[in-house]
């Protein structure tokens, strides 16, 4: 089992400042602060990789969603009281919109697929009453919308760059 994955999966999230990632889910901005993101957890992405080819990678998988979790749950309590919710909202949309659409992208879909799967079995069993599920970084780029009743919607909200 990789130690180093093992004690660095949780860079996956914590290497995201949150108001960067939340300013950044535009159609306009999105590709490149992903791309950013992917290079900043370049490290962790090649242990994936070397995780995926190991015997054992089922049980390493869930030891280092563990870790990812684990990093999560710490955070959280960690925050006080009246911005818990808050908190949780933002590593929820953190984990969503770039830790598993990165992990989806990482060679291996079989593999990436099951991977996100753990991440999110592990996630609700952090977060008894949170739900997430892992999407492609081209659904989400797909999904962001261009149109609202027939008008252009682009830069209406301030999506200057």
């Amino acid at each position: 089992m990789s130690e180093y994955l093992d004690q660095n999966t949780h860079k996956l999230l914590s290497s995201l400042d949150y108001r960067e990632g939340m300013k950044n889910f535009k159609k306009k901005l999105y590709e490149d602060f992903f791309r950013d993101y992917k290079k900043s957890v370049e490290d962790v992405s090649e242990e994936i990789i070397k995780m995926y080819g190991s015997d054992t990678k089922e049980e390493e998988m869930r030891s280092a969603a563990k870790d990812l979790t684990g990093y999560a749950k710490e955070i959280y309590d960690k925050t006080i009281f009246f911005k818990k919710s808050t908190t949780l909202v933002d590593m929820q949309c953190m984990m969503v919109f770039y830790v598993l659409p990165g992990v989806l992208k990482i060679p291996s879909e079989e593999d990436s697929r099951r991977f996100t799967d753990i991440i999110c079995e592990e996630w609700s069993a952090v977060f008894p009453k949170e739900k997430i599920s892992a999407a492609t970084y081209d659904e989400i780029y797909n999904g962001f919308r261009t149109t609202f009743l027939g008008f252009n919607i682009e830069g209406m909200f301030g999506d200057k760059k």
